[in-house]
């Protein structure tokens, strides 16, 4: 029977701690507010994802093809000023393609390559003919400009330095009106967004026709800005006058 006893007896010593640790809590007076922070900075570079597609029954000639236009828009963007840091060509994909619609099984339709390439251009007023140039070389498949700023780390810790001025101030301004005196941070999460301006479309066929005036004209594009918005949900410690 001892044992048992003393099982018994360990965990009313449990419970009874857990409810002296779990008073306080309960006790506690606290105010959960919302902050929120936003920044704006203008764009200082653009990512430029692009892909050369080819398809051939016979592969070292879809290599050939995609590798060879790959190579000339190499060359024209390193005449509109890009640095080799700032290319990426590492992705490639091929991919055996058949045709199952038949009555005779699956026919061999040829090998699909894929070349990808990533820019990254930091001279804004270039974008338009870095994508123009692209459509001469032969790229046949090509995303819309993704806007960026060097400084997103500094833009968001300014978002959130905003964010969480504000949820004090509102914390604050709640214990001022209840009477009562404004405490410590109790818990604290934050969450970013970022909102980068719309850029136009691209049309492959409208790039590829030769114009007199630049291709960001071309392409009616506008940097705009960056809106960096950052909300900060935290929970305010109320203590008594």
């Amino acid at each position: 029977m001892r044992p048992a006893l003393n099982a018994s007896l360990a965990l009313c010593l449990l419970g009874a701690a857990a409810a002296a640790v779990a008073a306080p809590e309960a006790d506690r007076r606290a105010v959960t507010v919302q902050g929120e922070g936003e920044v704006y900075a203008a764009p200082d570079r653009a990512r430029l994802s692009m892909a050369v597609e080819d398809t051939e029954t016979d592969l070292k000639a879809a290599q050939a093809k995609v590798n060879g236009i790959v190579k000339a828009y190499l060359a024209q963007a390193r005449a509109l000023g890009i640095k080799d840091e700032d290319v990426s060509t590492a992705g490639l994909s091929i991919d055996a393609q058949y045709d199952y619609s038949g009555n005779k099984g699956r026919k061999f339709l040829g090998y699909h390559v894929v070349r990808s390439l990533e820019l990254v251009v930091r001279d804004l007023d270039k974008i338009g003919d870095y994508l123009g140039k692209a459509t001469e070389a032969g790229i046949n498949n090509v995303s819309n400009p993704q806007l960026e700023s060097s400084k997103a780390d500094e833009l968001q810790r300014q978002a959130l330095a905003k964010a969480a001025l504000d949820a004090q101030a509102k914390a604050k301004m709640l214990a001022e009106t209840l009477g009562v005196k404004l405490g410590p941070v109790h818990d604290l999460n934050a969450a970013t967004e970022v909102v980068r301006p719309p850029v136009p479309q691209v049309r492959m066929l409208a790039m590829a026709a030769a114009a007199p005036e630049s291709g960001n004209d071309q392409m009616g594009f506008s940097a705009g800005q960056i809106r960096v918005h950052t909300s900060v949900t935290a929970q305010f410690d109320l203590l008594a006058p």
